[in-house]
C-alpha cells in the first residue's frame, strides 16, 4: 500500500484567470465537443464523449490559414466505445494512444500519420468500476520499465471526486490498483465536477482540470490544479497531495474536459455542449 502524506507544497507558477477571448472554435455542433486530447507525432487528436451510432468518436485537428480544421478519423473497430472521457499518450511512443470510456475501458490506438488513420490493439478494462462512478480523467507515466496508471472519477459538487493509481501491464493486458484519495477543489464552487481531465507530466507532478455545467446552455467554468505529485522511492510508489492549492489557471465561460501538457503550457479543450468545441493553449509565467 502506498503511503499518502499531506503537505503544502510552494507552486512557483502564476495563479491567473485566462483571458476568455482567444479560443479557438474546433466545431459549433454538440458533437464536436471534446473530451479528451492528445497531441501525438506533431498532430492533436481529440475524442468525444458521443454515443449515437452515426456520431463520430475520435478526430484530428489542424490549423490553416483561416483557422482550425477538424475532420473525424474513423474508428478502427467494429464495436463503436461508448462515451469516451479521456485521450492520453504512452509515454515513450510516437503512435500509441488510450481512449478511456467512463467505465473504465482503455481502448489502445495506434495513429498511422503517413495514413492518417488508426489501428485497434485491442482493449485494457481497468476493474472494479461500477455506478456511481464515471471517469473523466486518465494519465500515464513510465517508471523503468513499468507504466503508471492514474484515472479520475468526477465525483458531483459535494461528493468529492477520486484519483486513483495502478500498474499497467501492456503485456498482459491488466490494471492492479493500488491506492486511491478524495479530491475536492475550491472553485469553480456550483455544480462542480472536481475532475473532469488528468495528465502526468515525466516529473510526476499530476495536472487536472475541474469543471462547472449548469446545463446543456452552461453557464460554465473551470479551472487547472496541479493537484499532486507522484514518486517511485525504495520500490514504493506515493503520491504527495498539495493541500488547499489555488488554481493555476481559470477559465469563466468554458467546461474544460481536456487537457495536455506541452513545453511550458498546457492545451485546454472544450466540452461546451450545445455550443460545441473550442481549444488554446496557456502558459506558465
Amino acid at each position: 500500500m502506498s503511503k499518502l502524506i499531506f503537505i503544502i507544497l510552494p507552486i512557483l507558477l502564476c495563479n491567473l484567470s485566462a483571458q476568455d477571448n482567444d479560443w479557438q472554435l474546433v466545431g459549433e455542433e454538440r458533437s464536436v465537443a471534446i473530451s479528451g486530447i492528445v497531441t501525438i507525432d506533431g498532430q492533436t487528436i481529440v475524442v468525444h464523449d458521443n454515443k449515437r451510432e452515426y456520431e463520430g468518436r475520435i478526430g484530428i485537428i489542424t490549423e490553416s490559414g483561416e483557422g482550425l480544421k477538424y475532420r473525424i478519423l474513423k474508428w478502427p473497430d467494429k464495436t463503436l466505445p461508448f462515451d469516451l472521457e479521456a485521450l492520453t499518450l504512452i509515454p515513450g511512443s510516437a503512435t500509441d494512444m488510450i481512449a478511456m470510456e467512463s467505465q473504465g475501458k482503455c481502448h489502445w490506438l495506434v495513429f498511422d500519420q503517413a495514413k492518417m488513420r488508426l489501428a485497434y490493439n485491442g482493449f485494457i478494462q481497468i476493474p472494479g468500476i461500477k455506478w456511481p462512478t464515471n471517469l473523466e480523467g486518465f494519465g500515464l507515466m513510465k517508471v523503468g520499465d513499468k507504466f503508471l496508471a492514474a484515472w479520475g472519477h468526477r465525483g458531483k459538487s459535494k461528493y468529492s471526486g477520486k484519483l486513483f493509481w495502478g500498474w499497467l501491464d501492456f503485456n498482459f493486458r491488466t490494471v492492479k490498483p493500488v491506492d486511491s484519495i478524495e479530491i475536492s477543489v475550491e472553485w469553480p464552487t456550483e455544480h462542480v465536477r472536481h475532475i473532469s481531465d488528468l495528465k502526468i507530466a515525466e516529473n510526476g507532478d499530476c495536472w487536472a482540470s475541474a469543471s462547472s455545467d449548469l446545463g446543456d446552455d452552461g453557464p460554465f467554468s473551470s479551472a487547472i490544479y496541479r493537484i499532486g505529485k507522484f514518486k517511485f522511492e525504495n520500490n514504493q510508489l506515493s503520491f504527495t497531495r498539495i493541500v488547499n492549492s489555488s488554481p493555476v489557471f481559470r477559465f469563466k465561460t468554458r467546461k474544460v474536459e481536456g487537457i495536455e501538457l506541452v513545453e511550458n503550457g498546457i492545451i485546454v479543450a472544450t466540452d461546451d455542449e450545445n455550443f460545441g468545441g473550442y481549444i488554446k493553449t496557456v502558459y506558465f509565467k
